[in-house]
């Protein structure tokens, strides 16, 4: 089934749109992570944290998961296809690789955050445990944000050293008489 003109640009449109959601809760997670000092308050951690999670949670994760099936829509319902071109290939490699770190590494530590702030609200928590989860966070998250420009870039420059060595066609276009 291939997609008419008027579906690709829906789809299109649904793709971007998660592409901005996931970016964007990328940047308001990282912003977040460096614009709130929460000290030694254990309510300001436990509130921080939850709000964290919200945003990963309910933008973050539902971005990134769509634009991964919008992507599995576009290869299978336009020309352009899965590998056909080299720099679809490093976007797949880049998409999947930042959805499985996030779910495996990132998305746990964000979690296990709440857990902590709420036992540091009770007195029993692991603040060791809680800044270490941050310190992960923030290199990781860095990690993202640059994963994701690099995945915008492609997108828009679809760069020439990206594409197959064989079948490559020339970008001149020759005029008929």
């Amino acid at each position: 089934m291939k997609l008419s003109a008027r579906g690709q640009k829906v789809l299109k449109v649904v793709h971007l749109a998660c592409a901005i959601a996931w970016i964007g809760s990328a940047i308001v997670m990282n912003a977040l992570r460096h614009l709130v000092d929460v000290g030694d308050d254990a309510a300001a951690m436990y509130y921080v944290a939850v709000v964290l999670e919200a945003v990963d949670m309910d933008i973050l994760v539902p971005g990134a998961v769509l634009c991964l099936l919008t992507g599995v829509v576009y290869g299978l319902a336009t020309p352009w296809g899965f590998f056909k071109h080299g720099w679809l290939t490093a976007k797949w490699v880049a998409t999947v690789f930042m959805i499985a770190f996030g779910t495996f590494y990132m998305g746990p530590r964000v979690k296990d955050n709440v857990t902590v702030g709420r036992e540091l609200l009770s007195g029993s928590g692991d603040v060791s445990l809680y800044w270490a989860n941050v310190a992960a966070s923030e290199w990781s998250g860095a990690l993202q944000l640059v994963l994701l420009a690099v995945v915008v870039v492609v997108s828009v420059m679809k760069p020439r050293r990206f594409l197959p060595r064989r079948g490559r066609t020339s970008q001149t276009t020759t005029r008929q008489s």
